[in-house]
């Protein structure tokens, strides 16, 4: 019998051991997401005001930030402690190339004379 009870042991030490891996694995995926989730509004925040600093048409921003957290988020080199306003800045005038369209007010609106005025 005392081998049948160290083979019990052991299959338990094993079985333990497998949760503990399965529980670290789920808690270091939840800390993943919330410092994806940190960095995306960090990314966000700073592209909303290099938008409006360049004078991004306000129906553009939603789409060229999205462009700017997707560029940004996709490189795994990059951290939070990569976002800069210089950084970001420049993903912006990236993605305002990118996703096409006027990046200004003045290119959207119409001279009086276009408009039949």
């Amino acid at each position: 019998m005392p081998g049948r009870l160290s083979l019990e042991r052991e299959a338990f030490v094993v079985l333990y051991a497998g949760l503990a891996l399965a529980g670290c694995d789920a808690a270091t995926q939840i800390a993943g997401d919330a410092v994806q989730g940190e960095m995306r509004n960090a990314v966000t925040a700073q592209c909303q005001q290099a938008a409006e600093g360049a004078g991004i048409v306000a129906g553009r921003v939603a789409e060229v930030c999205e462009c700017a957290v997707q560029t940004f988020v996709a490189d795994k080199d990059l951290n939070l402690d990569d976002i800069s306003p210089t950084r970001i800045e420049g993903i912006v005038n990236q993605c305002a190339a990118q996703t096409g369209g006027s990046t200004t007010e003045a290119e959207q609106t119409m001279p009086a004379e276009e408009a039949g005025g």
